[in-house]
């Protein structure tokens, strides 16, 4: 999976899903939410889930559905 498919913008986030793989098989979801304006810098949250996915495009679209809910949950949304 290609790094652009694995990153969005999301209401003035930057949603960096970045799919862990485990040595027994299978995908970790895993997220990172940060300000658009300063990738990198500024890191408010990242996933805490010890699901396990088969494939890295279930780990990515499970990591993007958790930032996204998490940035709704902060704006009031």
């Amino acid at each position: 999976m290609h790094e652009d498919e694995r990153c969005f913008f999301y209401r003035g986030y930057l949603l960096m899903c970045d799919p862990a793989r485990l040595n027994g098989g299978g995908y970790r979801a895993q997220a990172v939410v940060c300000w658009a304006d300063q990738t990198g810098d500024t890191v408010i949250a990242s996933t805490q889930t010890e699901v396990v996915f088969i494939s890295e495009e279930a780990a990515v679209l499970h990591a993007k559905s958790w930032a996204a809910h998490w940035v709704d949950e902060n704006l009031g949304v």
